[in-house]
């Protein structure tokens, strides 16, 4: 229900004379109405998104809600904060209740049915919430025969049940508030979702509680948008984007996650609209050198030949394209370390586009090998898409970005 964005008009009345004579006055027009959004958001996760007691949210998703809506005209006194529940988000986008929601609303294929994402925004991982005195709780595999609870409508019990844990209890409550006090009275032994938020409750619960500190997912937190709003899908990333790159996103990271202790992943290297495929060009009509640059872009990084892989990249963007290379690479992952280590992966190009003779793209798919089944949510095979441009004759990729594909 994105209200629609008029310019605002200031038409004053005015006064004219001509050789010395009064005009009638031209009549003033009314003022169009201010420019409205209503957003989703969660009021009880600490560090992203919660109220004060005068009713005034605050946290990283608020920051982010308020720098979208700024860039779409709307004022924050014209913004209505409406709460988005886990279990109510894709009724309230679809029914029009909201123009959009920010409330740790992870992507994932099965929501992709029901909603539009804009983004991601933040990157995160599933982890476990326990008291300070469990000893026996450390990882998802530990929860055979313990109660682990979760909010109504979130996919994490569901996850340690398919992959971890087969005889694991699940409780769910409406919100992960009434979970956290239900680990405290001893009533849950685990409260499960991502880490970002769990690091919230353990802030605010000191001595109580602890973040055990093993991500087994890779969550991507992305803006929901009523299906099929492709134009606002398109807009919102590009916000986010700019979001990161005018260092707003790390001022509130820094601004409401440092304090819960939360060590957050690198921003997010992921924009490909999941909404929109990148079609390959006609290998006809292709440079031939094109072609080949582009193979040996994958065939360096299938060798795990760094150095040539680097070769082939411009030198401006060659940190950043390696960021991204280590960050989704098994052998060089720090979180789960031995138990991967056997872990590889395969890049096949998939398609290839020239946009002019000096200017293409091309996309290639990374399929994952010799991942344990339990980490399929944290090694999901990658879409990635490369900006190439011709540099002195020879073909260089100058960007990278990524799409995760769910198993």
């Amino acid at each position: 229900m994105l209200r629609a964005f008029r310019a605002v008009a200031l038409t004053a009345g005015l006064t004219l004379t001509a050789c010395g004579q009064q005009t009638t006055p031209i009549p003033q027009q009314p003022l169009p109405p201010p420019r409205t959004l209503t957003i989703g958001i969660k009021f009880d996760q600490p560090g992203l998104s919660v109220r004060a007691p005068d009713g005034t949210p605050h946290g990283f998703d608020i920051d982010t809600a308020r720098y979208i809506a700024a860039k779409l005209g709307v004022t924050p006194d014209h913004i209505t904060w409406k709460e988005a529940r886990s279990d109510q988000r894709e009724n309230l986008l679809n029914s029009g209740a909201v123009d959009f929601v920010v409330a740790s609303y992870s992507i994932t294929a099965g929501r992709q049915q029901l909603v539009s994402f804009a983004g991601p925004y933040l990157m995160t991982g599933q982890d476990l919430l326990v008291r300070q005195s469990e000893k026996d709780i450390e990882r998802p595999e530990d929860l055979d025969g313990r109660t682990v609870c979760t909010a109504e409508g979130s996919t994490s019990a569901d996850k340690i049940r398919r992959s971890f844990a087969q005889d694991v209890k699940l409780s769910t409550r409406d919100t992960y508030t009434q979970c956290v006090a239900d680990l405290i009275s001893g009533t849950a032994d685990a409260v499960s979702t991502d880490d970002v938020i769990l690091a919230g409750f353990a802030h605010e619960h000191p001595g109580m509680l602890r973040v055990a500190g093993h991500r087994f997912t890779r969550e991507r937190y992305g803006i929901g948008i009523r299906k099929g709003d492709l134009d606002l899908q398109t807009r919102i990333t590009a916000i986010v984007r700019m979001m990161i790159d005018d260092g707003s996103w790390r001022r509130f990271l820094e601004g409401n996650l440092a304090a819960t202790g939360y060590v957050p992943l690198p921003e997010p290297v992921v924009f490909n609209a999941p909404d929109r495929a990148v079609e390959p060009g006609d290998p006809t009509t292709l440079d031939a050198d094109l072609v080949q640059t582009t193979k040996a872009v994958t065939a360096t990084s299938n060798a795990r030949d760094w150095e040539g892989f680097r070769s082939l990249v411009c030198p401006e963007t060659a940190d950043e394209i390696d960021q991204i290379v280590l960050q989704y690479t098994p052998q060089y992952d720090k979180t789960l370390g031995a138990e991967v280590k056997s872990a590889g992966f395969t890049n096949t190009v998939t398609g290839v586009t020239q946009t002019d003779p000096n200017n293409a793209t091309f996309a290639f798919h990374e399929a994952f090998t010799n991942v344990p089944d339990k980490y399929r949510g944290y090694f999901k095979d990658i879409d990635y898409t490369g900006t190439m441009v011709r540099r002195e004759g020879s073909w260089k990729l100058c960007g990278l970005a990524a799409d995760f594909v769910e198993p």
